[in-house]
């Protein structure tokens, strides 16, 4: 039981299935579907659940004021949650359309609206609960996820040819508008 109180332990599962999402990618392989359910589940369960509780284990605190850590953390939180929803709306809007490539709404913003979303939603969960390790270890996958932007871009450039290089000029942001 004491190894589920260990920062460190959800940390390398959360790492480890990420490093899994690399593999998929460089791979080059063509999937049937349930390769790419059951690797939906995965990231899930291994990924996203480690990063919501390792915020609530014991750690460092970051040193914000309690109240001002709630407001702040929620609202980036929300933030998350929100454009995560967004962009998935948008990507079933694109399923019904034969997979034609999204360029507006959120997507008009920034190419890699879901990465920005589950970077966020990290963020403010680690600032509501003034979770140091959190903070840190969101940084680390804010890097992961845009290293694994650039390699799906890769495909993305395979599947739509010249209308993905046209969007990436007109989007010229990844992630955070404005930055990178």
């Amino acid at each position: 039981m004491e190894l589920l109180k260990n920062v460190f332990f959800w940390t390398t599962i959360a790492t480890a299935t990420i490093v899994l999402e690399f593999v998929v990618f460089l791979s080059r392989r063509k999937y049937k579907k349930i390769v790419y359910v059951l690797a939906g589940i995965s990231a899930l369960i291994f990924f996203e659940i480690p990063r919501l509780i390792i915020p609530l284990l014991p750690q460092p605190s970051i040193g914000l004021n309690l109240n001002i850590a709630k407001i702040l953390g929620g609202l980036i939180f929300l933030s998350g949650l929100l454009i995560i929803g967004g962009a998935f709306f948008q990507i079933m809007k694109a399923k019904k359309e034969s997979w034609k490539l999204r360029t507006s709404g959120i997507y008009g913003v920034v190419r890699h609206p879901m990465y920005l979303g589950d970077i966020l939603w990290a963020l403010g969960w680690s600032i509501i609960f003034n979770a140091l390790y959190g903070l840190i270890l969101t940084f680390l996958w804010f890097f992961l996820r845009y290293s694994l932007a650039m390699l799906e871009e890769e495909k993305l450039i395979e599947k739509y040819g010249e209308t993905y290089k046209n969007y990436m000029q007109k989007v010229p942001k990844r992630l955070i508008p404005y930055l990178i």
